[in-house]
């Protein structure tokens, strides 16, 4: 009954809206929604084939702005803005790991005022990234409840489009990385720590072979970061489970959630162990259809591991060297040799 007098109401603010609205109005409005349309099915599609992750987040930045310019003629651009705004909070977090690597270096060299700026700007660039992140996660959390009336994290949409789920499961997580970030920036943008338990809610509601084991892998860093919450649960297991499906469907997006509950809980061990076999399987094929995600996970795998091979050896991850480690004594892996 309440769903149904939703939509009545609805229904009956979007008639009224029509009546009143002018005629150039009318127009501009079914021009720019089925420019949006266009963008959504027609353009969405190419870019996320795509393998340039640099190129993909400077187009994100630059046309996040127009995109969002369509509600001055009536539409509504939330869902292309938060794959945009998603994809621009990579952009803020890579510049982000560029400054803790600076950071890392000075504090090995015992350059403290070189080490402290670093972490000033570190901190700087990761409140952007919550601040996009963020935006991302609130645009997809009211379009969608609006379009399907539903309550995000207490009730499932019946989606009609797969783009619609992407959207879904792409803001999902832009929350939860908008949250960690915002903590690591001592919460310089307020993002409110309930957004955990909502997108732990929320995951159930999509297809986990699907999407490439993510739902599932999304629940297990919910599972690991909200205190008591591993309980009664397999978290490794579910992230096993959830990159043997990243694998088999050829995105290992569930492996960089899986490095990134690793990374929370200091498992150092745990961490390494999920970047090599990020690449270790050499049968894998990169979804084309979502080719652009898997390079996205390559990217935050990397950074990853950048981090540890400076706190380690004083220099990020050499060439073609992705899943080896300064250490290595069974491979005989020397640092020094990486840079000959």
């Amino acid at each position: 009954m309440t769903t149904r007098l939703t939509r009545l109401l609805t229904s009956t603010a979007l008639a009224l809206s029509a009546l009143t609205m002018g005629g150039c109005a009318l127009i501009e409005s079914n021009v720019s929604n089925t420019t949006l349309s266009i963008l959504e099915d027609g353009f969405t599609p190419p870019v996320l084939q795509v393998t340039d992750v640099e190129m993909a987040c400077s187009f994100s930045m630059v046309n996040t702005p127009l995109v969002g310019a369509a509600r001055n003629f009536y539409g509504d651009p939330s869902l292309m803005e938060t794959v945009m705004l998603s994809s621009a909070g990579v952009c803020a977090e890579n510049q982000a790991i560029n400054e803790e690597m600076r950071y890392l270096r000075a504090a090995r060299d015992k350059r403290a005022d070189e080490a402290q700026d670093a972490r000033i700007s570190q901190k700087r660039l990761l409140a952007v990234a919550a601040q996009r992140q963020y935006a991302a996660f609130n645009r997809m959390k009211t379009k969608l409840e609006q379009k399907y009336f539903f309550k995000y994290g207490s009730s499932c949409p019946r989606f009609k489009r797969d783009f619609d789920e992407l959207v879904y499961l792409l803001g999902s997580v832009a929350g939860l990385q908008a949250m960690q970030n915002d903590i690591a920036a001592q919460q310089a943008v307020g993002v409110p720590t309930d957004i955990a338990p909502l997108t732990e809610q929320a995951m159930g509601c999509l297809d986990n072979a699907k999407w490439w084991g993510a739902p599932d892998a999304a629940r297990a860093v919910v599972w690991s970061i909200i205190p008591g919450g591993t309980e009664g649960k397999d978290v490794k297991g579910t992230f096993d489970r959830a990159m043997n499906q990243g694998e088999a469907k050829g995105v290992r997006l569930p492996h960089v959630m899986a490095a990134v509950a690793a990374q929370s809980a200091d498992d150092r061990a745990g961490l390494r162990d999920i970047i090599k076999r990020f690449t270790s399987n050499r049968d894998f094929q990169p979804n084309p259809d979502y080719r652009l995600i898997d390079a996205i996970a390559q990217s935050q795998i990397t950074n990853m591991s950048d981090r540890l091979w400076t706190q380690g050896a004083g220099t990020r991850t050499p060439i073609a060297s992705l899943g080896k480690f300064w250490d290595d004594k069974a491979d005989n892996i020397d640092a020094d040799s990486f840079l000959k």
